[in-house]
């Protein structure tokens, strides 16, 4: 049996006594949730003032009752009416030394004492409101299409749909939603219409992982409500649409860039979340290694040339780009951005968003820049021939010139900018370094393991046989997946006389590669051999990756 303190009785006076709000912050609360459906707990978090780990763990801290550790499965007990236990928002489960029954609300004190007298054998334990309500949404099977029906939702009814977005429970859930995904420390979030119901899932460290997602009848007002917050169309279906979300949520500031897709089964939804708080745009918060950050640093202060960055969508290169930025703002030279779209604002330099809608491209853009006198050109990235012309003349005439690229290597960059029909003498003068890099999980420090690795790895990648490397084990600190967190391995290609010659006469992607090694080139597979002895990833995170 739990052992309870109490329950915490007035919300507000707890809050005011642990100090997270003070008398003027709890009065206006008060004032908003006089004409408002919501709970003060609820409130609370929408304002960002806790999120609701934190708001749990003082619940538990003053009840006696723990917080649900995430272990064992939801089942039914027989015990209880279905009716009951969701009504009550009770999630029985079935860990390995017997069930639990896990609570939404520590602070009714009648339901509490009635399930210490009625199965005094059954511990309790707290979870959040974004935790119980999916698992009990999936545990009861709930009948999306009956509900639908019920409801009465119709997707061609804008007023309805509006209506529906702005109502409490649908403003909770997109919170709720967003609010996970900051605490889970994901980079996207996707919703996925199928012909079976929607699928949520979390990108986080790279790698998507599902979470109980809205039902089909909630999805039309879901998607509404975020493309409000998004300033898009709601009676847009058709058609792709991108905008943007700045709120504050779980105690920061975030900004969202919003991205849907017309799919046969309703718009596909992605969300990429920008956490402020967690980006610091230096070159040592990168996580690159020092060798390749002083190449960077160097290459940076050049006063024309052409600088590249390559690797897949979502590898950092933005990120490295805007780090590289900040390093050269001192007052002396002007730097334009031109970006789709615009991810992090910068003081001191001049960003430009392009709006093809409107005919503002990226190479029209480039044009009216030449003319603004400017030291440092940042293109957010060179998709087409006449783009990749206008930086390679703009660096050739003076101008520092930062950009990204997709390409797979950094000797694949060259490849890519000669199949745009980019001249090769021109390219060949215009380069100053390209580098390439990914993103690969870090290995929990909680739970990674000491093995020696077998005969096979030792002669491929010519590792000591005797010193033993780290292995991903899981515990419920990485969510059972052996990493947490994400590190950059990368490789950097500068420029020397026999590359640029190799450009002009033989451009092959074997003929780049050899000059580049002749001039002791380390790739991104050596720069994550050095993450795997360091102790800090896996032979094959670094494989999956890179390999």
């Amino acid at each position: 049996m739990t052992a309870v303190k109490s329950a915490p009785g007035s919300l507000g006076a707890l809050l005011l006594e642990r100090g997270v709000l003070d008398a003027g912050g709890l009065k206006r609360i008060e004032e908003i949730r006089a004409n408002s459906p919501q709970r003060l707990s609820s409130l609370i978090v929408d304002m960002g003032l806790l999120s609701w780990d934190a708001l749990y763990a003082i619940f538990a801290d003053v009840t006696g009752i723990p917080l649900w550790d995430g272990e064992g499965e939801p089942f039914i007990d027989e015990g209880f009416p279905e009716g009951f236990l969701d009504y009550n928002r009770i999630l029985p489960v079935q860990r390995a030394d017997g069930p639990c029954f896990v609570l939404e609300d520590p602070e009714d004190d009648g339901l509490i004492d009635m399930l210490q007298r009625l199965r005094p054998e059954v511990p309790l334990a707290l979870s959040t409101p974004q935790k119980i309500k999916p698992a009990l949404a999936a545990l009861f099977g709930q009948n999306n299409d009956e509900a639908e029906e019920a409801r009465g939702l119709g997707a061609d009814d804008i007023s309805h749909l509006k209506d529906l977005a702005l109502e409490a429970p649908i403003i909770r859930q997109v919170g709720d939603m967003i609010t996970a995904g900051v605490e889970m420390r994901a980079s996207d979030i996707h919703l996925e219409p199928g012909k079976h119901g929607i699928d949520l899932r979390y990108r986080v460290d790279g790698v998507l992982h599902a979470r109980p997602a809205p039902s089909t009848q909630d999805f039309p007002a879901v998607s509404s409500r975020l493309k409000i917050l998004a300033n898009l169309d709601i009676a847009e279906r058709r058609l792709p649409q991108d905008g943007r979300i700045r709120l504050r949520t779980a105690g920061r500031d975030v900004d969202i860039r919003v991205s849907t897709l017309p799919t046969p089964h309703g718009e596909d939804i992605v969300l990429r979340l920008l956490d402020q708080k967690t980006q610091a745009l230096s070159l040592q918060s990168t996580g690159l290694t020092p060798r390749i950050v002083e190449r960077y640093k160097e290459n940076l202060q050049r006063s024309n040339g052409l600088i590249l960055v390559t690797g897949p969508t979502g590898s950092g290169k933005s990120t490295t780009l805007y780090s590289g930025l900040t390093e050269i703002i001192d007052g002396t030279r002007k730097i334009i951005t031109v970006e789709d779209p615009v991810e992090y604002e910068i003081p001191g330099i001049t960003q430009i968003q392009v709006n093809e809608g409107a005919g503002l491209t990226f190479s029209t853009v480039l044009r009216s820049i030449l003319r603004h006198d400017p030291d440092v050109i940042f293109i957010g990235e060179i998709r087409d021939r006449e783009t990749a012309e206008i930086a390679v003349q703009a660096s050739l005439t003076g101008h520092l010139v930062l950009s990204t690229i997709h390409t797979n290597s950094a000797t694949g960059a060259i490849g890519r900018f000669l199949d745009m029909g980019v001249a090769d003498y021109l390219l060949s003068s215009s380069l100053v370094a390209i580098s390439a890099q990914r993103l690969l999980r870090r290995l929990c420090e909680d739970c990674r393991q000491l093995e020696l690795p077998d005969a096979a790895t030792v002669e491929r990648f010519g590792l000591d046989p005797a010193q033993p490397l780290y292995q991903a084990k899981g515990c419920p600190k990485c969510g059972r997946t052996g990493y947490r967190g994400r590190l950059p391995i990368g490789e950097m290609l500068e420029m020397t006389t026999e590359l640029r010659q190799q450009i002009l006469h033989d451009p092959s992607t074997g003929a780049l590669n050899a000059a580049a090694h002749a001039g002791h080139f380390r790739t991104m597979i050596d720069d994550g051999l050095d993450r795997v002895r360091a102790g800090l990833t896996t032979i094959e995170e670094v494989l999956r990756v890179a390999g």
